[in-house]
């Protein structure tokens, strides 16, 4: 088998989602870090569409963070299992999955960037991560014109940014209240669940053992928001995800 090849964005906790399966599966792959916007005609090209993470996988291209761990779990079904076994708690688990890419992915995105855009030196390190010299040359260039795109495009306002915080605690008062009495989101081991929720909140509280660590100094306002979080059982359960159940493997 080719090796796989993950494009990325390494700041994407969306793209966390498909790397800690990989690494789950003691899967060798290759992450071709990308430039937001420049990204659009390579990935545009392979799927016709614009969004990562997208994995190369047997040949073929394969779109979206959700449909890509699935295509893992088939492909590498026992190495180990992400998937439960029993029906029924394969159906919740699958649930809480969708849960989290619904009510945590998009808004805990929106509510960093609230508070990182207006930093550009820090976002110029946070998006040019993995970049050659080159690549960091192109992005400087062009850092007005991506910040406007990815304001636009995600809707960084103070409206969207109200409304994405509200979503998030609720979805933290859930999580709160559903880990009150267990170690794992369904049954009694990891699973897909646990890995997409908790990779969809790094962002909230950056742990060291992910791949991306933080370049430089949290900005005040951030810090102060993820301090407010920071006694949430749900914000220590994602803690313990990242420690016992990630590790920070070397990728080509």
């Amino acid at each position: 088998m080719a090796k796989p090849v993950l494009y990325q964005f390494p700041v994407s906790h969306y793209c966390e989602k498909v790397r800690w399966a990989l690494d789950i599966k003691k899967v060798d792959y290759e992450a071709r870090n990308l430039l937001p916007l420049f990204h659009m005609p390579v990935i545009f090209r392979r799927t016709r569409q614009n969004k990562v993470p997208v994995l190369k996988l047997d040949g073929r291209y394969i779109a979206d963070s959700a449909t890509i761990i699935q295509t893992l779990e088939e492909r590498f079904p026992s190495a180990p299992a992400l998937f439960p076994k029993d029906e029924s708690e394969r159906e919740e688990a699958l649930e809480w999955a969708a849960f989290a890419d619904r009510e945590i992915g998009p808004h805990m995105r929106r509510t960093a960037y609230y508070y990182l855009l207006d930093h550009p030196r820090l976002m110029f390190e946070i998006l040019t991560e993995g970049q050659n010299t080159v690549g960091r040359m192109a992005f400087r260039t062009s850092q007005r014109v991506v910040i406007r795109a990815m304001k636009e495009g995600m809707g960084i306002t103070e409206r969207g940014y109200r409304r994405s915080r509200d979503r998030l605690v609720a979805a933290l008062d859930r999580l709160d209240q559903a880990l009150a009495d267990r170690t794992y989101l369904v049954g009694e081991r990891f699973s897909v669940a646990d890995l997409t929720t908790a990779a969809l909140l790094s962002p909230l509280v950056l742990p060291p053992e992910a791949p991306f660590q933080f370049p430089g100094e949290i900005p005040p306002e951030l810090q102060q928001f993820m301090d407010e979080f920071a006694e949430r059982p749900s914000v220590d359960w994602v803690r313990r995800m990242y420690r016992e159940h990630r590790g920070r493997p070397a990728t080509a």
